[in-house]
């Protein structure tokens, strides 16, 4: 979503912004979903808490 609706672009108000967003996911995103297959994977990071209780 940045890369297709945030990035280099200016956005003038809360409410384009969400006509962005909007229009991303309605439009943009079903037109790219199968290529962001080889986005996801299961490389997860376990991280150790700052604190412990």
């Amino acid at each position: 979503m940045n890369k297709k609706v945030r990035n280099n672009h200016f956005i003038h108000n809360a409410k384009e912004f969400r006509q962005k967003i909007n229009e991303f996911f309605d439009e943009i995103l079903p037109s790219i979903g199968k290529s962001l297959d080889s986005r996801i994977n299961d490389n997860f990071q376990v991280l150790d808490p700052a604190f412990s209780s």
